[in-house]
């Protein structure tokens, strides 16, 4: 991912006649990190959200604890977990970092969410709302919302970025699952018939 921001940096382009520019001089000023993050069956029951606030080594370390001071520190830090993202640090060892030398260099940083790999098949509003802390707590500035997880939701996770006081940009890509009322037949012809008028 570093080496996809620095080649949006590098001046190697040729942009309406001038040489040496790079494609954040021609307009491209943003990165995004699509699939391929998750830490795909490392969450509960092989999700990638610890999505009830536990995770196999969470339950393992319960086990293992039996002091209640110990526990109660426990409860804190899985309610802090509850709901958030597992990463593949293997892939993405510090995403945090990479965000930061995104900006570092200018960029808008952005995420994806709600992902194929995965294929979680129940919405969760803890998994909404733990998707948008980590979407924060990560510093990205804004995300893409696929439809192949089962968090299809887009005003909840719209009211939960609002709450963090942060403007994020978002792609909803529900990949076309929005239907329209118009015949398929009438939407091609009125299609059509716009790319006809504006040539």
């Amino acid at each position: 991912m570093q080496a996809a921001i620095d080649g949006l940096l590098a001046p190697l382009y040729t942009v309406e006649g001038k040489k040496n520019m790079s494609l954040v001089s021609a307009g491209y000023f943003s990165m995004g990190i699509d699939e391929g993050w998750e830490g795909c069956g490392k969450g509960v029951n092989g999700t990638q959200h610890a999505a009830d606030g536990t995770s196999k080594l969470v339950v393992v370390l319960v086990l293992l604890l039996l002091l209640p001071l110990l526990t109660l520190l426990l409860r804190l830090l899985l309610a802090l977990l509850a709901g958030t993202p597992v990463i593949n640090t293997a892939r993405f060892p510090d995403t945090k970092t990479l965000v930061d030398y995104g900006h570092s260099k200018g960029l808008k940083v952005g995420w994806y969410e709600n992902g194929c790999a995965c294929g979680e098949r129940k919405a969760l509003p803890i998994n909404y709302a733990g998707d948008v802390k980590s979407l924060h707590a990560l510093g990205f500035d804004g995300v893409k919302l696929d439809g192949c997880g089962a968090q299809r939701n887009m005003t909840l996770y719209a009211q939960l970025m609002k709450a963090t006081g942060k403007s994020y940009f978002i792609e909803n890509c529900h990949w076309g699952k929005v239907r329209s009322p118009l015949p398929l037949v009438l939407v091609l012809s009125l299609e059509l018939l716009a790319m006809l008028v504006l040539e």
